[in-house]
């Protein structure tokens, strides 16, 4: 009797995991309303997960645009108060290393004032500003400063040395401006020498600390609940539908599926549920944090200081805690599922 029992259950045939594929495809085709249901689960779970990490996204993208933008004004601001407005004028251009974007924002605020011709030197770093008309490369610095209401000093520096007594005294308006302190130029009779920075005082940069300490533990605890209001949701929904089928469960394990089987067949379709789901509910939850913030602080705003790559991977990250919530949430189902008697399993009126 053993023997024969024994001889039975080697004849089992376990399927591959094709014939699982296959079966969660047609009941998924079969039973379309429902998974569409239960993938909206996974959909409103992921948006609101997005949503939050777009919001911030957006929020901190802002936040720095309009910063810059203060900085390039109030810097033009500086160099106009010394040069008189650059309309129609020559200005130099000096470049020591690279320029940062609010020193490109700067020389693209100049092109926009109608300044007649930016003279840069030395010629090769026009490569690394923006592409401008105004911009005239230099070959040397001798001429830099001839006929020109001022020089403007950018890029991290040091200086190199040069013979700025020569090079002052051919220009029309002797002003030296410097955007960064480690390019300040040495102090000669009759210039003019502006900082086109201004430095934070020891009370801004404390606030400016505690209030960065504070959006990050608001994040974390948006963020946190965020997570939680996923997985809710997700099990939630899955947990529905699988405990719905279990006269279905019961049925296949009377034609012999093994509970690897059903286990495999519950894991695949939430992990497609969960891919899917993921994929409409991040783009959905970014959608929903743009248009808000674009109709509060304009579309060209957003969209012009919108990071695509962080956006991109807070994406990828939302797509890949839908997919894993939505596999962890199907493991207690469907080891549930699986371990039913299929005698109970058919009696079950869910």
């Amino acid at each position: 009797m053993n023997a024969a029992a024994s001889n039975q259950i080697q004849l089992q045939v376990k399927l591959p995991v094709t014939v699982a594929f296959e079966v969660v495809w047609q009941g998924i085709r079969i039973r379309l309303g429902r998974s569409l249901v239960t993938m909206m689960g996974v959909v409103f779970g992921v948006a609101f997960l997005m949503s939050v990490f777009s919001a911030n996204t957006i929020r901190r993208s802002i936040a720095d645009e309009q910063e810059l933008r203060q900085e390039v004004q109030r810097m033009l601001s500086f160099l106009e108060a010394d040069t008189g407005l650059v309309r129609n004028r020559h200005l130099g251009v000096m470049v020591a290393g690279s320029p940062n974007a609010a020193e490109r924002r700067l020389l693209a605020q100049l092109q926009a004032r109608r300044v007649d011709e930016l003279r840069v030197w030395p010629a090769d770093a026009v490569a690394t500003l923006p592409n401008l008309p105004a911009l005239q490369g230099q070959d040397k610095p001798e001429g830099l400063g001839a006929g020109t209401s001022g020089i403007v000093l950018l890029g991290a520096g040091p200086l190199p040395p040069l013979d700025w007594s020569a090079i002052v005294g051919e220009m029309r308006q002797p002003v030296l401006a410097y955007t960064r302190d480690a390019l300040a130029p040495p102090a000669l009779d009759g210039l003019t020498v502006t900082g086109l920075i201004r430095a934070l005082r020891p009370d801004e940069i404390e606030r400016q600390r505690q209030q960065e300490a504070q959006d990050r533990a608001r994040n974390i605890w948006i963020v946190s609940i965020a997570l939680l209001v996923t997985v809710i949701g997700i099990t939630n929904a899955l947990l529905m539908s699988v405990t719905e089928r279990f006269r279905e469960i019961g049925t296949m394990k009377c034609l012999g599926a093994l509970s690897a089987f059903i286990r495999r067949i519950f894991f695949i379709e939430s992990a497609l549920m969960g891919l899917f789901g993921s994929l409409v509910g991040g783009l959905v939850g970014f959608l929903v944090a743009a248009v808000l913030y674009a109709i509060t602080f304009g579309f060209g705003l957003v969209f012009q200081s919108l990071d695509v790559g962080v956006v991109s991977l807070f994406y990828l990250v939302s797509v890949a805690c839908g997919v894993a919530m939505s596999i962890l949430a199907a493991i207690y189902p469907a080891s549930f599922a699986s371990r039913m008697v299929p005698a109970t399993a058919l009696r079950s009126n869910i």
